[in-house]
């Protein structure tokens, strides 16, 4: 998976399909857990290689800070009590190697375990366009042995399909691009665990072996 920043709101283009972006992250600091067997290198074949390791994001030095600019980025210090992850994906695309750095969190609700993606570092050389971009959220099931990775990502158009049938009523805005779900995280994670065990919802899981 790489970080697409677009106009107003960042995307982030899923590895089996599309996915569902939000706003708001699907976890509150009650939710985190860790677990030593996701930290280290994944073989997702045709979508790339991923490096996770057990990290915090310390502060950018905020917008307040007559030295600040759109383009500073927080930075990473060893673990301590947070339970944050830095993941590193690579893609390789018409021969040149694609990088997207990733602040990672790993939570459980209703007794299933997930992970909430937000894009940390990508390419944006444009200094006054920089000014107009917002991350998105994204987040997937999860599965994690010694050997394997597997990731779930909700399908965008079983969204589309309930909301177009009022059959469930989250706050999101429409854009050119989908659905930007607008909803804070406690109306999120409800929508989550309602339909995060319905088949239909969840695209095909994508699978990581470790290197």
């Amino acid at each position: 998976m790489k970080a697409r920043i677009i106009l107003l709101v960042g995307m982030l283009t899923a590895l089996a399909g599309s996915c569902i972006p939000s706003l708001f992250p699907l976890y509150t600091e009650k939710d985190l857990v860790t677990d030593e067997r996701l930290e280290g290198t994944w073989d997702g074949g045709d979508n790339g290689i991923w490096v996770i390791e057990r990290l915090d994001r310390t502060p950018d030095k905020g917008l307040f800070n007559p030295d600040w600019s759109p383009r500073d980025k927080p930075g990473w210090s060893p673990a301590d009590e947070k339970k944050t992850y830095r993941l590193m994906a690579y893609e390789v695309s018409e021969g040149d190697t694609l990088e997207a750095e990733f602040v990672l969190h790993m939570l459980v609700l209703d007794g299933q375990y997930y992970l909430n993606y937000y894009p940390e570092d990508y390419e944006l050389d444009h200094g006054f366009l920089s000014w107009h971009m917002i991350g998105a959220n994204n987040f997937s099931k999860v599965k994690v042995t010694e050997d394997s990775l597997s990731l779930s990502f909700f399908d965008p158009s079983y969204l589309e399909e309930l909301i177009e049938h009022n059959r469930i009523k989250i706050s999101h805005i429409r854009h050119d691009n989908g659905i930007l779900v607008t909803a804070g995280t406690k109306e999120l994670q409800k929508f989550v665990i309602k339909y995060g065990n319905e088949e239909d919802a969840i695209l095909e899981p994508d699978i990581f072996k470790r290197i």
